[in-house]
């Protein structure tokens, strides 16, 4: 063995996001990496038994049900680190024991709430934590791993880090097969009866939904699509505005509101669909669209310099910020088929270029230069 590395997978446990990120890339480093000796600090163990984290011969798998921003964070959390005496830590979110000074890694995904950093007082103290958080990572880190070029960009220009200190690492996705019955089975279950665009995603502030509604309505008012617009995924309780907005729209009969879905019936509802949809704002990566891509589902979003980047030929642009150009811009790839078609050709190709097997190889490379 080489290397005694930690994966802090405390966020592993959500199905979105940087959960996601998480339990992806760690499932993939521990197929590749044979030579390293990891611990992987989980909340709950039994979950990672269950997936068979714990059948490789060079794992460890530690309960860490410490929560983020919590004193037993700064104090337990650092303490076991400690412990296990790590050559090196990788952290899969910026929430690092400020104490903790042995060598580690950490992955920031955006500098979003830099950006957006919401207006209700209650956060005020939140707010403050979570910059002195991210800055105290950045600052400290051996190298700090992002998902795209724009984010690296961001990162270094907002917390003061030099671009070289930076790496750029994609994310990926892991389709799961859904067969046509599958298809059938989820438009009943949700009340799919017309053919619908999807949206997927956390339903929080930066996605601009009461926009993305505002440019279903002029869809339907204006080009008279027989379209319904599917939106799946958890809605952000602290800002309940957002849902109320969307659902004062005209045509909201033709809303499908889902919640949060199986994996199976998310690829499902993704197969299904004539395209996919995203009005955000802000991100650092945008992997719903790389998973509409893998199954060959055009994309229209919002004209930003990330989602150029990560989509590229894959999408037709809009301006998030404009209902016209949002209602324009579907309608066209709705009324051409063969411009959609040439679209979707274009996606399922763009989505091969993105392998959580590379994103994990280039993971572990980054490791074994920390020496």
């Amino acid at each position: 063995m080489n290397l005694r590395i930690g994966l802090d997978l405390r966020m592993a446990e959500g199905d979105y996001g940087i959960g996601r990120y998480s339990l992806e890339l760690a499932k993939k480093i521990l197929e590749h990496d044979r030579a390293n000796f990891y611990y992987l600090f989980v909340r709950n163990p039994a979950k990672f038994e269950k997936a068979g984290f714990n059948l490789y011969g060079n794992v460890r798998i530690v309960r860490s049900n410490f929560r983020h921003y919590s004193v037993a964070e700064q104090t337990l959390f650092y303490w076991q680190l400690r412990r296990y005496r790590l050559d090196l830590v990788h952290f899969m979110n910026f929430n690092v024991p400020v104490l903790y000074n042995k060598p580690y890694i950490v992955t920031i995904h955006d500098v979003v709430h830099h950006k957006l950093p919401g207006n209700k007082p209650v956060y005020f103290l939140h707010r403050l934590a979570y910059r002195y958080a991210i800055a105290t990572a950045a600052r400290k880190a051996k190298q700090i791993i992002t998902v795209s070029n724009f984010s690296k960009r961001d990162i270094a220009i907002t917390l003061r880090v030099p671009p070289d200190k930076i790496r750029v690492i994609y994310e990926a996705t892991s389709p799961v097969a859904a067969s046509d019955s599958d298809v059938v089975a989820v438009r009943q279950k949700y009340g799919l009866n017309k053919p619908y665009i999807i949206f997927v995603g956390v339903m929080e502030r930066k996605k601009n939904l009461p926009l993305l509604a505002k440019g279903f309505d002029l869809l339907k008012e204006k080009y008279h699509a027989n379209i319904q617009l599917a939106l799946v995924g958890k809605i952000d309780r602290y800002y309940p505005e957002v849902l109320e907005q969307v659902r004062a729209i005209r045509y909201s009969r033709d809303l499908v509101l889902t919640g949060v879905v199986s994996d199976k019936e998310k690829f499902a509802l993704y197969k299904g669909a004539e395209l996919f949809v995203s009005a955000s704002l802000l991100e650092g990566f945008g992997l719903p669209g790389v998973e509409a891509m893998s199954l060959g589902v055009p994309l229209v979003v919002s004209n930003t310099e990330v989602f150029n980047e990560i989509y590229d030929n894959a999408a037709i642009y809009f301006d998030p910020k404009d209902p016209a150009d949002i209602a324009q811009k579907i309608n066209l790839l709705l009324s051409d088929e063969k411009y959609r078609q040439l679209i979707a050709n274009n996606a399922y190709a763009r989505a091969r270029i993105f392998s959580w097997d590379k994103a994990a190889l280039q993971t572990i490379k980054v490791y074994n230069e920390i020496k």
